[in-house]
Formats: structure tokens, sequence, C-alpha cells
């Protein structure tokens, strides 16, 4: 009777009481671990912007810095850079297309929406009259997507005068009769960021440190005319149909020479 009496069992109360603490504690854990997997998730899409601006930074780099000097002529026979830019799209001349070959390259990128992406494109056949007078529109068989998943993608110019410097929202080398001296891209909302904001500004190596300071006149188109001649009579012997810019070079910054190439 003595130990039947000694035995105590839980309470209704002490039940409850236990039965609340396990809840907030599974609670805790359960928000722990939301919080680290989303962590994750976070660090995750992180990585995966960072190498998508990177591919697309490194493309626009390479490309906006061997920017060429190349002489367009328009229907008034006047002779100018082609670069032409705005805040959502530029095409001028490099001397380096995404798949290489040695050859001068039209390149041309556009922002396009819905969805919102940056696509561009390549084109080797081109003429100073082509680029002069005709629209500019997307051509060429090389087209590709090089960066998606931002809310807004916008392009600037630098003016370099000499003495001040300034950012422009529009470039036409017709007007300015010489190229800019870098190229702005600001990129609004990319997905996991730290903040919303990314930018790049990339100098043009022919207006920087080129002898012509990023200008052309009716000598370089004289130049560009012999060195196509030549490359026709070149297509005529063999057969075959070269890009129509392939033996022009552009004028060289000081310190390139051919012992630079060795």
């Amino acid at each position: 009777m003595n130990s039947r009496a000694s035995t105590r069992a839980f309470t209704l109360l002490e039940v409850m009481l236990a039965m609340s603490l396990l809840t907030v504690v599974a609670a805790i854990a359960y928000a722990a671990f939301h919080l680290g997997q989303r962590a994750v998730e976070h660090g995750e899409i992180a990585v995966v912007t960072t190498q998508r601006l990177r591919v697309a930074s490194d493309t626009l780099i390479r490309q906006i810095k061997s920017t060429v000097a190349y002489p367009a002529r328009n229907k008034d026979e006047d002779v100018y850079p082609y670069f032409v830019g705005s805040a959502t799209s530029m095409t001028f001349v490099t001397a380096t297309g995404l798949h290489g070959g040695g050859a001068l390259t039209r390149v041309i990128y556009q922002v396009m929406d819905q969805p919102p992406r940056l696509v561009v494109s390549e084109s080797e056949f081109f003429s100073p009259d082509a680029l002069g007078r005709k629209r500019i529109e997307q051509v060429g068989e090389e087209t590709a997507v090089l960066l998606d998943g931002f809310r807004t993608l916008k392009f600037e110019y630098m003016m370099n005068d000499g003495v001040d410097t300034e950012w422009h929202g529009s470039w036409d080398g017709h007007v300015e009769e010489t190229l800019p001296a870098a190229v702005r891209i600001v990129v609004e909302g990319m997905p996991g960021m730290e903040t919303d904001v990314w930018g790049q500004e990339i100098p043009i190596m022919a207006t920087t440190y080129g002898e012509n300071i990023g200008e052309v006149d009716e000598e370089d188109l004289a130049e560009l005319s012999a060195d196509t001649s030549d490359a026709d009579e070149e297509d005529d012997e063999s057969g075959g149909k070269k890009p129509h810019s392939r033996n022009w070079k552009p004028k060289q910054a000081p310190g390139e020479d051919e012992g630079d190439d060795e």
C-alpha cells in the first residue's frame, strides 16, 4: 500500500508544458534549417550569376577594347569612324570576333524585351558604304544570347576631349567624328547579387592609345579600298570568298610593331 501511494504520475499541466516546450524547440530547429537552406540556395544563385556576369563581361571587354576605327562613308561622301550606340544597343567593328579567324568583325549588341536579354550578332561581310548607308539591324549568322535574367541593362559612352570627360547616353561616329574613349555597361536586377546594380567601364584602346585617337579620314578609306581590291583578286584566283575586311589593318598603337608579335 505504501509503494502504491509513493507512485506519482505526470499531471495534465506538466504534459501540456512539456509538449509546448517540445513544439517551441521543433519550431526553432525548423526555422534554423529553413534559414540555412535558403542561404545555400541564395549562395548557389549568386555563384551562377557571378559566373554568367564574368562570361558576359569577358566578351564585352575583349571586343570593346579591340574596337577598330573602321571608316564608314554615307551618301554625302562623309567619311567617319563607324560606331553607333544608344542606351540599349551599339554596333562597331572589332578585331576580336567571337570565333576568331583573323578577320575584322562587325558586332551588334542589342537589349531585347520579354524576357530582358542581351543579344550579340556578328558579321564578317561589310564595307564602308554598307556601314554608312544601310539601316542598322541585327545581321549575320552568328547570333547568341550573351546575358539574361536582369531587370534593366544600359550602355553609356565616354567623351574625352583631352581636358574633361563626360558620359553620354548615345554615340554617333558621324556626329562626333571619333570613337568614344570608353563604354560603360550598367546592369540592374541580377538575382543573387549583394547589390542591385552592377557596372563595368571598358576603355577603347584605339582611342586611348592609338595614333589617330579613334579618327579616320580619306587616306584610311583609300588604303582600305586598295586592300579590298587585293582581296578581291585573291578571291578570283582561289575561287573562294573572303570577308570584306580581312586584309585591312587598323593603325597601330605606339609600341605595337612586328617585333611585338614574336
